[in-house]
Order: C-alpha cells, then sequence, then structure tokens
C-alpha cells in the first residue's frame, strides 16, 4: 500500500507541483524491482477542467511492458437503473432476452474506494506470454495477427496463474477495472456513456498496438488501452475470476448484443466465454 496522499486522489496528484509529482515517481521507481525505469507520461486531459495531466508511467524491460499510475479515489461500482435502462432500450427485444440476467444480476451501485495501483496500458502480448511460459497446444484462441505490431493474446486461468506467479504481477480486481473503464465519469460504455461508433468503436476494439498514433486514439484517461478486449478479474469475496470487457473478439459486430460486452459495468463468467478463455491486465501494488 502506498504511503504517498498525493496520489490518493487525482486532484491532490494536480494540485502538486511538477518538482513534488517528480519525487514521488522516482520515490516508487526506487521501490519497484529493478527491472522498472521511469517512463515518457501520458498526456492525459482531465475531462470538468480541460485541464493537462502527466499520468506518470513505468517501464518493465524484463517484461516489456508500460504501465501506468491509476491515482486513488471513490466511485459508484455497480449498475444504476438509469444505466440498465440505457442498455435495454439500445437492445431488441431479442437482445434483451440474451442479457437481461447480465444485466438485472448486477449489484445496485455502492461506493467503492480504489486505491492507487499500476497497470499495463496494455492486455498481454502474445510474444511476452510465449518467451514466459508453456502455451496449451491444445486451445482454440482468437487469433489477432492481423495486423502489424504486437498483439494480445487470450489464456486459460492456470496459463494466467503460471504468468502471474513468474512475473509477480496480479490481475485487477473487478473493481479496479471498473474504476479504470469509468475514466472518473461513470461512463456507461468503455469511451462514455453513449455506445461507440464508428473511429471511436474501431479505437475501443483495437487489438493491434504497432502504431503509436493508434495506441494513442485507443487510451483513455489513465493512459489504458485495449480495454474492448476480454480481461480476468478478481472479485473480492468471490472464487475464480469474472470477465470484463470481450467486444474486441467480435468486431465489427456480426451477431445480436455483442455491442453489449463495451459495457463498463457488464460482468460475464469465464465459462461463458468460448473455450473459457480470456486476455489478461497485469497490475501491481504502489510499493510502500
Amino acid at each position: 500500500m502506498s504511503n504517498f496522499s498525493e496520489i490518493d486522489s487525482l486532484q491532490s496528484w494536480m494540485s502538486q507541483t511538477a518538482e513534488r509529482q517528480e519525487y514521488i515517481c522516482d520515490e516508487i521507481l526506487e521501490r519497484l524491482p529493478d527491472r522498472f525505469q521511469l517512463a515518457e507520461p501520458f498526456r492525459s486531459i482531465e475531462s470538468k477542467s480541460q485541464s493537462k495531466v502527466d499520468i506518470p508511467c513505468f517501464y518493465d524491460e524484463e517484461y516489456e511492458t508500460p504501465l501506468s499510475l491509476v491515482f486513488g479515489g471513490f466511485f459508484d461500482y455497480g449498475m444504476s437503473d438509469a444505466h440498465k435502462k440505457a442498455i435495454q432500450a439500445l437492445c431488441s427485444p431479442d437482445e434483451w432476452q440474451m442479457l437481461k440476467t447480465l444485466v438485472e444480476g448486477r449489484v445496485s451501485p455502492e461506493e467503492k474506494a480504489v486505491r492507487p495501483f499500476l497497470m499495463s496500458r496494455f492486455p498481454l502480448f502474445e510474444w511476452v506470454a510465449e518467451e514466459n511460459i508453456d502455451l496449451s497446444g491444445d486451445l482454440e484462441r482468437p487469433d489477432f495477427s492481423a495486423e502489424e505490431g504486437p498483439y494480445p493474446i487470450y489464456l486459460s486461468t492456470s496459463e494466467a496463474e503460471k504468468f502471474l506467479s513468474k512475473s509477480g504481477y496480479r490481475l485487477p480486481c473487478d473493481h479496479e477495472w471498473e474504476y479504470v473503464a469509468k475514466e472518473l465519469r461513470s461512463n456507461i460504455f468503455i469511451g462514455g456513456d453513449k455506445l461507440p461508433r464508428g473511429d471511436l468503436s474501431k479505437n475501443v476494439c483495437l487489438t493491434s498496438f504497432g502504431s503509436a498514433s493508434k495506441n494513442k486514439k485507443a487510451s483513455n484517461f489513465f493512459g489504458i488501452a485495449g480495454l474492448g478486449l476480454a480481461a480476468m478479474t478478481k472479485v473480492e469475496g468471490r472464487n475464480g475470476v469474472m470477465v470484463r470487457g470481450g467486444a474486441s473478439g467480435f468486431y465489427p459486430f456480426q451477431g445480436p448484443a455483442q455491442w453489449a460486452m463495451l459495457s463498463t459495468e457488464l460482468q460475464i463468467p469465464l465459462q461463458n466465454m468460448p473455450g473459457s478463455l480470456a486476455g489478461i491486465r497485469l497490475c501491481m501494488d504502489i510499493p510502500s
């Protein structure tokens, strides 16, 4: 757990001088494993004031993974009746019958405290997984290799556990993923309150990360890209994992209700995913 109150909220961070921010980043780096170094910050914009914000980033040289610092805060974790109605309004009758149980099964919102933590800017890439663990050749995984650049891989829970055990990372808690996806704005969908369409939908559902300009467009306030890809999360007090996101695996959408996986609040049981496979998003606590 961090002992820097300055990263307990975005507002606190923005009130610090550049010198103090640099000092805190150096102190965090000092406490991380030796394989980390400071990276260029992600240039973001705070939605209410439109002020520029530099999101601190750290780079893991061993696993070639950039991570963003996610500031702490409070948010409504869960799905409100208004958000349920907004999703239902977009559904055909058949789509609603498919989604009704998942949507109505989400708990009503509760205020949740989030401690600051590190989250990888991109999902785990296939080549990183291949270099570090033995992958089963019997699993039928989605193929995201159509374009140039690194692309993600979907894993079984046992493969994910092997990688996390070796690397020292952890899965995001379910509420952490939702906090990041909502971008401090209580978004209904990844990217905002409206269902992403056109270029925005393409950005949210990006599956190849070889272009710096595309990566920037696909990144949210925290500098996190690829949230449209399925990601395993841990739910407090519950065994096993849930899945968040997943729309990218079906984009451009061919079947009913696939767009609903762009919801920031929809939880999908892992067994509902083809082959019970999903991607992983690497997270790490801020060292004290």
